[in-house]
């Protein structure tokens, strides 16, 4: 039988496993000391452990119950990109942040995600930006409901900053925009417009981030026997500390695989919504354009420098003429 135990003495009332729980088992008591996590449904408990490796304070403990593993689908994965195909059952990958061109990936850099598949990650590769690169990360994770963690490694690219990107996808989730805009990434356009919500929901609940990315130590993230280290707690069936991480392997999330290919819904999410004044302009100038044409429909010419079309390149509703890119 499946049992869920909460530390009183060590919970900070955070709610992060009430929020990480997909069957409600977990609730928050507020006393006149502290809020602290109880268990308020524990016939709900599907013994995902979500709470357990989401919890910071390694304050609640699951036991009882047969780890879960699943078959990924015939069309796992779903995208692809510069990584390699481990272990499928596997509940770890790995992901190093590229901080180079593509085209001159350090030696160093692959001969790390090679070691980080043999020692046992499902799959390991790179990322390099912090949108299209993350979304298809999420893509084949929630492909593959066996991953449980997500080992950050290397370096941070602090032009893009996608580590710091990705863990902030985890921790805070998305605004509600039509960017899903990554709250709380300094990243210059960390958005995620291409992806289902459903997709980012299930990633985020589904996994936890390892971040053995150093600023004052940054040799620590780029070691390849650090990264097996990570690789190796998180795939053991009993507790293993790791730097301050407290990893093991829970078995695959208890819900179906999410087989999502990217579709450019947002072929430029950078781009800022329109004003209300700038939507009123459109408008009349669709509407003038309209009456014109219909009271002179012969004689009417669009000249390429016309203010209108100045305006609409401007707002990015129009591209620039060749002609008129060359004298720009």
């Amino acid at each position: 039988m499946v049992s869920v135990l909460v530390e009183t003495t060590k919970c900070s009332g955070c709610s992060t496993c009430v929020e990480a729980c997909p069957s409600n088992v977990l609730t928050l008591n507020e006393t006149d000391n502290a809020t602290v996590a109880v268990v308020s449904a524990p016939e709900n408990c599907s013994a995902c452990g979500a709470c357990a490796i989401k919890c910071n304070e390694h304050a609640i403990t699951v036991t009882g119950y047969e780890m879960l593993k699943v078959e990924t689908p015939s069309e796992y994965p779903p995208e692809q990109g510069r990584f390699l195909r481990g272990n499928d059952f596997s509940p770890v990958a790995v992901v190093a942040i590229l901080d180079t061109d593509d085209t001159k990936i350090p030696i160093e850099l692959a001969e790390l995600i090679t070691a980080s598949v043999e020692a046992g990650a499902a799959i390991a590769g790179t990322l390099q930006t912090e949108n299209l690169g993350i979304e298809k990360i999420i893509a084949n994770v929630v492909a593959n409901p066996n991953i449980r963690f997500m080992v950050l490694c290397w370096r941070e690219a602090h032009g893009h900053s996608p580590a710091e990107a990705l863990q902030c996808l985890v921790d805070n989730g998305v605004e509600n925009d039509k960017r899903r805009t990554i709250i709380g990434a300094t990243a210059p356009t960390p958005y995620l417009a291409n992806i289902s919500l459903a997709s980012i929901e299930r990633f985020r609940k589904q996994l936890k981030i390892v971040n053995i990315i150093k600023e004052d130590e940054p040799a620590f993230g780029m070691l390849p026997e650090n990264v097996k280290k990570a690789v190796h707690a998180c795939i053991q069936e009993k507790p293993t500390e790791f730097d301050h991480y407290l990893l093991y392997d829970p078995g695959a999330w208890p819900e179906p695989p999410i087989c999502e290919k990217i579709s450019v819904r947002l072929a430029e999410p950078w781009r800022p919504d329109l004003t209300s004044i700038e939507v009123d302009i459109i408008e009349k100038m669709k509407s003038a354009g309209e009456d014109i044409s219909q009271k002179h429909p012969k004689d009417v010419q669009v000249k390429e420098d016309s203010e209108d079309n100045v305006l609409l390149e401007y707002l990015g509703l129009r591209k620039k003429s060749d002609d008129q890119e060359i004298e720009d």
